[in-house]
């Protein structure tokens, strides 16, 4: 892609990455108060009243509702963890046009620049969705060294950041056709949130050949080489996935890291951030330990732990999503 191409859609990717709050962390009261989420989930809990909600952003005051955190469907029984509350559009309402939180309009405007600057990327189809085409990132992956096309490479980032923030495949799925090569990826082989980190693994062990993921996780940890033991890779490891297997005293737990030799990069993703990862994955080594039950002593708990590991060549497989 030619300088003047790049440029026609920059401003809006770097508009995007500044913006933040996308995922409506912050509402406004009737009376100029702002709300966060830990606030009215307390006030939820207390069973208090909740005040009425607006956008925050300037000019929209769309009508937003309070949605308080809540345990994971049964649907997914395996994963406990719970939802986390967040601020949804009232029934009916919209955000205005140019709203920071109208991640629809966004990724439109986002997509529409890309398909005229790097049609070779990004190629419009007569059903009015946009086909992404992975192949040239894919094969600069295999290759290493961080030969990757830095701007295709700043748009696919973006565009996952905008899939997390989403919290679903809905949407990209609906506007984004994504292509590798001949065959084409469902979001849901190719993008895996923590809920799904055992998905991603079995992918892993199947595939014939390497294949492009993005994981979505939350930085839990940086571990680097003990000093004065000479150079080596630091680690960034997140939030583990944990599930029950149906066998008693038997736990399964799948691990996200990421190494590079770089520390002070991984470092610039702090402990607590959501953050999206993209590249060729592996299976790392899965190891077993046994301990005894904390109460029974004729009981003893297992854990088997699954390894998904990455590691990076260009600084763009890593984004901050909030």
């Amino acid at each position: 892609m030619g300088t003047d191409g790049a440029t026609m859609w920059r401003p809006v990717l770097q508009w995007l990455e500044m913006s933040g709050d996308i995922k409506m962390r912050r509402a406004i009261g009737s009376h100029g108060t702002v709300h966060g989420v830990d606030g009215l989930q307390q006030r939820h809990d207390a069973a208090q009243t909740l005040p009425a909600l607006f956008c925050d952003s300037a000019g929209c005051a769309a009508p937003l509702i309070f949605v308080p955190a809540r345990p994971r469907p049964k649907t997914d029984p395996a994963y406990p963890a719970p939802m986390p509350g967040y601020f949804a559009l009232d029934k009916g309402a919209a955000h205005v046009t140019g709203c920071r939180y109208n991640v629809a309009g966004h990724l439109a405007e986002v997509l529409d620049a890309a398909a005229a600057s790097d049609p070779a990327f990004v190629q419009r189809l007569e059903d009015g969705r946009h086909e992404l085409r992975l192949l040239a990132l894919h094969q600069g992956l295999k290759r290493g060294g961080g030969a990757l096309p830095e701007q295709q490479m700043r748009l696919l980032s973006t565009l996952l950041v905008l899939r997390a923030m989403c919290g679903n495949d809905a949407l990209l799925a609906d506007r984004v056709v994504l292509r590798l090569g001949k065959k084409k990826l469902a979001w849901d082989a190719f993008f895996h949130d923590p809920a799904r980190y055992d998905e991603a693994w079995a992918r892993l062990d199947a595939a014939s050949n390497e294949v492009p993921m993005a994981l979505l996780g939350t930085v839990r940890s940086h571990r680097s080489p003990p000093p004065g033991t000479g150079a080596g890779a630091t680690y960034l490891n997140c939030a583990p996935k944990y599930q029950k297997t149906g066998v008693m005293d038997r736990r399964e737990f799948y691990e996200v890291s990421v190494g590079h030799d770089d520390a002070a990069w991984l470092q610039r993703f702090p402990v607590g951030a959501e953050i999206v990862m993209f590249g060729l994955w592996r299976q790392g080594n899965s190891h077993t330990s046994t301990r005894p039950h904390p109460t029974d002593p004729r009981r003893s708990i297992t854990n088997v732990t699954h390894k998904l590991a990455l590691r990076p060549g260009s600084p763009g497989q890593l984004a901050v999503v909030a």
